[in-house]
């Protein structure tokens, strides 16, 4: 009998021993590990811009009055159109003139000859068809030098230290047209009501931009070299956004939880400040939302 007991006690410490160790291995096995997807840190420049609302102006622009006073017998333009200077663009025909009756032998005489005082767009037009009868003096049209544009921006005065004639800053007129500017002239005034300050910015393009378009005018206000930066999808932060951090990747295996203070931040990528990071190491890009430090990780491409 002492046998059989002592043979069915091993049976059940056996039992009991391979069903543990079964159950640690399980569990073992159970172990998650998350995919993620990583990005190399780079040490690199990084701007600080500040963007504001420009429009375009022409500085130069050409009032064309009537010689006499007379009737518009001839209009040589339309608005928009282009001219260049010394093209006839009226003939105004005197009271006198008007009034000999048709086949006379008076000529050109009476008929006087408009021309354009400068190249240009006619951007006004006073007179829309012939036959009408103008003063002396008289405004015909306007005609803009387009060669001559400039790009206003009324600069808030707290950011005047920014700019400087011959400053570059870059002008946008939608997300794929970029083009330099040239800060040319500081109105030496401010606005009253707004406390702002006239800039006007020399478009460094071959494009004829016209009158009155909208852009986007970006000022540079700090720029950092060779800083530690991170890709901004890898920051992470706390509910209320006074901590930040990356997961940086161990050996493939392993994300620990770096700390980081946020420097300059564009669209593309973070100043790290006070992390520890170190050119080319690798961080979590793509997966790390809500992982503990010293979680295991298996990296996909």
């Amino acid at each position: 009998m002492r046998n059989i007991s002592i043979i069915i006690s091993i049976c059940i410490a056996s039992f009991i021993f391979n069903s543990c160790t079964k159950k640690e291995a399980k569990e073992e096995e159970q172990t998650p590990v998350v995919s993620v997807k990583t990005s190399s840190v780079t040490f690199g420049e990084i701007d600080s811009k500040l963007t504001f609302n420009g429009n375009t102006v022409y500085l130069k622009k050409n009032l064309v009055v009537s010689p006499i006073s007379g009737y518009v017998c001839k209009m040589s333009v339309k608005f928009g159109d282009y001219v260049k200077k010394g093209t006839e663009i009226f003939q105004i025909q005197t009271k006198e003139n008007k009034a000999l009756a048709a086949g006379s032998t008076s000529g050109r005489m009476g008929i006087i000859s408009v021309p354009a005082p400068s190249n240009g767009v006619i951007s006004i037009l006073n007179v829309t068809e012939t036959g009408a009868y103008v003063v002396e003096g008289a405004s015909l049209c306007t005609i803009s030098e387009n060669k001559n544009v400039m790009v206003q921006l009324n600069l808030p005065f707290e950011y005047n230290s920014l700019v400087r004639t011959g400053t570059t800053c870059q002008l946008d007129l939608d997300e794929n047209t970029h083009f330099a500017g040239i800060v040319v002239q500081i109105l030496p005034t401010v606005d009253a009501a707004n406390q702002t300050q006239q800039i006007l910015i020399k478009p460094q393009t071959n494009k004829l931009l016209p009158e009155n378009l909208n852009l986007t005018v970006e000022i540079l206000k700090t720029r950092h070299n060779h800083t530690c930066l991170v890709p901004r999808e890898a920051v992470m932060t706390n509910e209320t956004q006074s901590k930040f951090w990356v997961m940086k990747v161990i050996d493939n295996k392993l994300a620990i939880k770096v700390p980081i203070t946020k420097g300059i931040e564009n669209d593309d990528m973070v100043e790290a400040l006070s992390s520890n990071l170190k050119n080319n190491d690798l961080v979590i890009s793509e997966g790390g939302y809500g992982l503990n430090d010293s979680t295991a990780i298996k990296v996909v491409k």
